[in-house]
């Protein structure tokens, strides 16, 4: 393996041209890059693989974590395609070496290293929690308290009397402890005991002595509290111990990671791509744990570069984890927000948040979610169907004063008909009759009589019709999203033949203004 490749160093390197204007940095890079997409969405073969590409010919060393078996092939061939063939060590499956994790530790550190090996192993139960069928619940504090006692009060007793320190020996003192106080007299117990033989060695012929005050606070751990426990108290924390240490028992982990150590992590601070192949989706659980182990030694160890000489510090490197809701654990949020100084540039990519969500588990898994998450100054979306991703990432843009238009139309017509028709008449007759006679014998008589009628008609019709139009328009400003939630479901091509290979997404990053946009995000097309 040559690993002597040339490198950048200088933070305003341009990694990646965005758009004609804006590029990706060595700087934006050493801030986080997180990226999203549903299913088929092209973010591996878009964004992603435009970003790995642009790590290779910087000269970056890395560790790339595998969800799936093909990505080993397919990160082979990036190397082939970048000029970095032979920076590439393939780790597992196909061999590469071994790393045993505690020797590592302890030449490492010495005896001040033995709580380092503590937590090393805490995470491995840590990791066991989150592979099993119910990872996504919380286990009590109490047991990870009393599991951490236990490895406290075991390593250094292990250390003391054989000089190293190894997981098959932490099970066997575990297991063969005293389980109540008359066991400590019992000659047959003692003779039998691993963990008393070992205690005895540690006492009368040390190969790394301990202090006193520190061998006796040790002694009476087992002696006044281990041995006190309820008998399922102590079971329990034995059999949880034990179970997920034995993965290192035998098999393929003890063979990676309990025997002899050909690579370290610090062969990246020297331009080396260690590829995991040890596929979770293959490996299942093994796979898993074995990964997050790896990972948490590689983190420690960028960490703890900036107190080495220039020459082992000054190569930027990368942390890779697709589908990485199975890579993820605690100390992932810690590492992310102290990083930056230590050039390491750390990529996830995953589907949507509720698979964090589900991974994490507990009640408090939103909330670590979404501090690992804003550890990620670089995120990128593409197409998605998880309205909950989609929300989020509409939030995380922002919102902005929206001019929205208006636009009225309207439209009335009326129409009267009528009919009116009328008639008269009138009739009348009169007669009269009279007479008279006077004193002179004579006498006279009238008569008379009449008639009249009349009679009229009179009709009419009218009618109308009347009819209006209205038209207006305008515009009103609200506060609203700059990327509405349900763009990244509708409008984000996919790739694949349908889009001519072409994959679409929304680039953004925080506290920056693209020049091409105007805004903190850009829409980027990648060419798978």
């Amino acid at each position: 393996m040559g690993v002597s490749v040339n490198y950048v160093s200088n933070l305003d390197t341009k990694l990646l041209q965005l758009s004609a204007t804006d590029a990706f940095t060595l700087r934006d890079a050493c801030q986080g890059v997180h990226i999203f997409g549903g299913i088929g969405s092209g973010k591996t073969t878009g964004s992603g693989r435009a970003l790995a590409s642009a790590y290779l010919r910087a000269g970056m060393g890395g560790l790339v974590l595998a969800a799936k078996p093909d990505e080993v092939d397919q990160w082979v061939r990036y190397a082939h395609e970048n000029g970095r063939a032979n920076s590439v060590i393939v780790f597992g499956e196909r061999g590469g070496g071994g790393f045993n994790f505690i020797t590592y530790e302890l030449a490492r550190q010495g005896v001040a290293g033995l709580g380092s090996v503590v937590e090393c192993l805490m995470r491995i139960l840590d990791a066991s929690r989150l592979a099993n069928a119910n990872g996504g619940r919380s286990g009590d504090t109490f047991w990870e308290d009393a599991m951490r006692q236990v490895l406290r009060n075991s390593i250094p007793i292990l250390f003391a009397a054989t000089g190293t320190v190894s997981i098959p020996d932490i099970i066997r003192f575990v297991a063969s402890a005293p389980i109540n106080q008359d066991q400590l007299h019992d000659a047959g117990w003692q003779q039998t005991s691993f963990m008393f033989q070992a205690l005895a060695a540690a006492r009368r012929q040390p190969v790394h002595g301990l202090p006193d005050a520190d061998f006796s606070k040790t002694a009476d751990y087992w002696r006044l509290e281990y041995g006190q426990l309820d008998n399922k108290t102590r079971s329990n924390i034995a059999i949880s111990l034990s179970t997920a240490l034995d993965r290192f028992n035998r098999g393929r982990l003890y063979d990676a990671f309990c025997t002899g150590t050909s690579l370290v992590p610090e062969l990246t601070f020297h331009g080396a791509i260690i590829i995991m192949d040890m596929p979770a989706l293959t490996w299942n659980e093994d796979g898993i744990i074995a990964q997050q182990l790896f990972k948490y030694m590689w983190q420690r160890a960028v960490l703890a570069r900036n107190s080495l000489e220039p020459r082992h510090r000054d190569r930027p490197v990368f942390l890779w984890a697709d589908e990485s809701q199975y890579m993820v654990n605690a100390f992932d949020a810690e590492f992310l927000s102290t990083c930056r100084s230590s050039r390491a540039c750390a990529v996830y990519l995953t589907q949507s948040l509720p698979t964090y969500y589900a991974k994490l588990g507990g009640e408090q898994a939103k909330h670590r979610a979404d501090m690992l998450l804003a550890n990620f100054l670089t995120k990128v979306w593409h197409n998605n169907s998880c309205p909950e991703t989609n929300r989020w990432a509409a939030d995380t843009i922002g919102r902005s004063i929206q001019r929205r238009g208006t636009y009225n139309e309207g439209s009335s017509s009326s129409r009267t008909m009528g009919l009116n028709e009328g008639e008269n008449k009138n009739r009348g007759f009169s007669s009269g009759y009279g007479g008279s006679a006077d004193n002179r014998g004579g006498s006279t008589s009238s008569w008379n009589s009449g008639s009249s009628s009349g009679s009229g008609e009179n009709w009419g019709r009218n009618r109308g019709m009347n009819s209006s139009e209205s038209y207006s328009g305008g515009f009103s400003e609200t506060m609203d999203y700059e990327i509405e939630p349900a763009a990244f479901a509708r409008h984000l091509r996919t790739g694949g033949t349908a889009n001519r290979g072409r994959v679409t997404g929304v680039w953004f990053s925080a506290g920056r203004t693209f020049a091409d946009s105007g805004r903190n995000y850009l829409h980027v097309e990648f060419k798978q």
